[in-house]
């Protein structure tokens, strides 16, 4: 197979392709009567191992000590995983530092030089702080949450109480409109009531 073949088959670039070669990840015949290169299909499925091993930014010299059987594949992976996780940490503390500045909505010569050297000096430790305060505020906002459906749930109840004993005590005795304003201002008293209650709380956070 000539290598326009394999790039249609592998999806590499004949200039990676080639970049393979140099490094000593394959090696193609070369046909003796024109001298270009013969690709095998042990070729392109070599060539897609390696693809999927560049696609996890395993380095090329990892890869042909695997070829040469010097190292085991699963032992470079695993320090590619660890690798990983290293840059996962990275881009977390880095996530958690944007937000925090981003809220601030400041400028760049605003930035306080006290933040920046706490950041400086100990970022994981700062960025420990920052996680702690989120866990808080999260916290917080559960607990306001829970505030609030226990408070509507209580209303919920007195007011279903107080429709089953106005309907059963007074609704033959009243008229129809009459029924439907009281209804109505009684909606909208326990409506101002729930929502003094809930700025309150607010308030009080």
């Amino acid at each position: 197979m000539k290598i326009k073949e394999i790039e249609i088959q592998t999806g590499i670039t004949s200039h990676n392709i080639r970049f393979y070669e140099k490094e000593k990840l394959i090696f193609p015949k070369r046909n003796p009567l024109n001298g270009y290169r013969e690709y095998t299909e042990q070729d392109v499925e070599l060539l897609k191992r390696i693809k999927l091993l560049r696609m996890l930014n395993v380095p090329v010299s990892d890869i042909r000590e695997c070829i040469e059987g010097k190292k085991q594949l699963s032992d470079v992976l695993t320090i590619r995983l660890e690798a990983i996780k290293a840059e996962e940490n990275r881009i977390r503390q880095n996530h958690l530092l944007c937000e925090q500045l981003a809220a601030m909505e400041i400028e760049i010569n605003d930035l306080p030089a006290e933040l920046i050297d706490k950041i400086f000096r100990d970022k994981n430790a700062y960025v420990y702080q920052l996680e702690q305060l989120k866990k808080h505020d999260r916290m917080e906002n559960l607990i306001f949450l829970s505030k609030q459906i226990t408070c509507i749930l209580g209303w919920l109840i007195v007011i279903v109480v107080c429709l089953q004993f106005y309907f059963g005590l007074f609704a033959a005795h009243v008229s129809k409109p009459l029924q439907i304003v009281t209804f109505i201002m009684t909606a909208l008293l326990f409506s101002c009531i729930f929502w003094i209650i809930y700025c309150n709380e607010k308030k009080d956070r």
